[in-house]
């Protein structure tokens, strides 16, 4: 069974390196990565383009934003499985993939999901990001990192597009949502830590972006279940503020 994993760049010359390395690492050999870069003025395709081999597809061109950049990646997967990867993030250790793919021999499971760890500038671990179970298969007040959520292509295929890219920060809640609240898509979750994820990016660059988040998620929740988007909203807030995620043992 073959995966994808695409990642997004742009300028990305500093990180890149590390999200590489990280997915040429894995034991799990039936993979092929998609880079779809913005048109980088700095040396990231050069970087990219020294990894050259059969494995690795490289596209330049301009986009309408990450989600646009996204959703391009998708319509050139030809794997089973399809995975983001951020340009500034990569995998926990090289056995994430081997350990993701295994449990897509369940034919029931459409999705496999793990946690993230955040890390500063330093490269040091700020905080987690744990999902734990997702009770009775709904997000009701949870969210899946989408560097560690990887699902069937044929599943994400019943959409229109795989994220709506008039988004800035939640087009992968918005796919979530679709996918799990209205497609019933059944998942198993990976009680670990898969990817490493810088602070920084659109979703984590402030307050601004935080404000931003919040506004697109009530709207996305409330257009997938009608109404409800503030209080998903007011419950994964106090979740990531007050720390009332599941621990690990």
């Amino acid at each position: 069974m073959k995966i994808s994993i695409i990642t997004v760049c742009y300028n990305s010359q500093d990180t890149i390196h590390a999200c590489m390395e990280s997915i040429l690492s894995q034991t799990y050999q039936d993979l092929e990565h998609i880079i779809i870069d913005g048109c980088s003025s700095d040396n990231t395709l050069d970087i990219v383009r020294s990894y050259a081999s059969e494995n690795i597809k490289v596209f330049s061109e301009a986009d309408d934003g990450i989600y646009d950049a996204m959703n391009k990646g998708f319509y050139k997967a030809t794997g089973d499985v399809v995975a983001y990867l951020n340009s500034d993030d990569y995998y926990s250790n090289p056995e994430v993939i081997r350990s993701v793919m295994s449990k897509f021999g369940t034919p029931e499971i459409d999705y496999v999901y793990g946690d993230i760890d955040y890390i500063n500038e330093a490269l040091v671990k700020v905080r987690s990001w744990i999902v734990g179970e997702i009770e009775s298969g709904v997000l009701r007040s949870q969210q899946i990192p989408h560097p560690a959520f990887f699902c069937r292509r044929k599943v994400i295929g019943r959409l229109s597009r795989p994220f709506d890219s008039s988004l800035k920060i939640c087009g992968d809640l918005k796919q979530q949502l679709y996918l799990i609240n209205r497609h019933k898509i059944r998942g198993c979750y990976i009680n670990q830590v898969l990817a490493i994820m810088r602070i920084g990016g659109a979703s984590t660059s402030g307050i601004s972006a935080s404000l931003l988040g919040w506004k697109e998620a009530v709207s996305a929740y409330n257009e997938v279940e009608g109404r409800g988007g503030i209080l998903y909203v007011i419950r994964k807030v106090l979740i990531k503020v007050l720390g009332l995620w599941p621990r690990r043992a």
